[in-house]
């Protein structure tokens, strides 16, 4: 691995740019690292490299922005003549440690180490399988790579701050462009918890599979992450919903007996809860009758559903 001789000197953040290069860590900081720097300032010297128009930075992107915010003029730097790598692998290396890098930014490492730091490829593998955790089938899959990182910026921001798992990744990769941007309006529209969009890529890969086209999930209406997956898995299992108007007529008859019908909503469990509450206020006789006038054929077709 290369080494290059690195001296400190004071630089404007003005001549630092905001070049996101090398940057490979979560978007989204803890609130902790801005407190700790509006009182402790920086307790580690970024590095950067130099450039006829100013300053490229290769670590601390995060810290490097939170003092642009906050009005600091100046901070003390490592100055590089040029990329250095034994300081991007401590750097990256110790990003692992802090828990700082997502699938996204570890899959970025990669490709930097191949495209920029030309590290020999035993050694590269070697790094990201001990690492940085990689899935071997990502190492030996250059399109693969090339693929997820050409994801929308707020997919793969996603991706990160999740910590969405690589097999969920590689089905999103086999999506063409138009499913990816598609999923990437999605997230940017509503807050998708991790496992409702997990089951979402699950039954996008299905439908895509299926052959049908992207027109069918373009004019998905939502609200929110529930009623997404809903429409999803409408899509997916279109015989779905003829059954679940069917069965929500059957329960709204039942209901009107005064019992609580308990479906499954995806038709899931082999069983079907009814429920009776005994009111103190009234003669239990009368309330126990109820039962008696269900109509056990409506019940009997609710329970073919299942």
């Amino acid at each position: 691995m290369n080494g290059t001789y690195a001296v400190i000197a004071e630089v404007n953040i003005t001549d630092i740019s905001s070049n996101d290069f090398f940057k490979v860590s979560r978007k989204n900081y803890p609130v902790t690292l801005t407190v700790s720097l509006k009182n402790s300032g920086m307790l580690e010297y970024p590095y950067v490299i130099k450039s006829k128009s100013g300053y490229t930075p290769l670590t601390c992107h995060n810290r490097i922005e939170i003092l642009r915010e906050t009005g600091i003029s100046s901070v003390n730097c490592f100055i590089l003549e040029k990329p250095d790598l034994n300081m991007f692998i401590k750097n990256v290396s110790l990003k692992m440690y802090r828990n700082e890098l997502g699938p996204s930014g570890r899959l970025k490492v990669f490709s930097l180490l191949s495209s920029c730091f030309n590290l020999e490829e035993n050694v590269r593998y070697e790094f990201c399988i001990k690492v940085l955790k990689l899935p071997y089938g990502f190492l030996k899959d250059d399109k693969l790579v090339k693929k997820t990182l050409e994801f929308p910026e707020s997919l793969l921001n996603y991706l990160d701050e999740k910590d969405i798992s690589f097999k969920i990744i590689k089905d999103i990769s086999l999506l063409p462009v138009k499913w990816i941007s598609v999923i990437d309006n999605w997230i940017n529209k509503s807050q998708v918890r991790i496992n409702i969009f997990r089951m979402l890529i699950e039954h996008l890969f299905d439908i895509y599979r299926r052959g049908d086209d992207v027109t069918i999930i373009e004019s998905i209406s939502f609200s929110d992450d529930k009623s997404l997956y809903d429409a999803v898995y409408r899509a997916r299992f279109p015989e779905y919903s003829k059954r679940k108007i069917e069965s929500d007529e059957i329960i709204n008859e039942l209901n009107e007996t005064g019992l609580m019908i308990e479906f499954p909503e995806y038709f899931d469990r082999g069983t079907v809860t009814i429920r009776l509450d005994v009111d103190k206020r009234t003669d239990c006789s009368l309330q126990i009758k109820k039962i008696s006038k269900l109509n056990v054929d409506k019940l009997n077709k609710l329970l073919s559903y299942l």
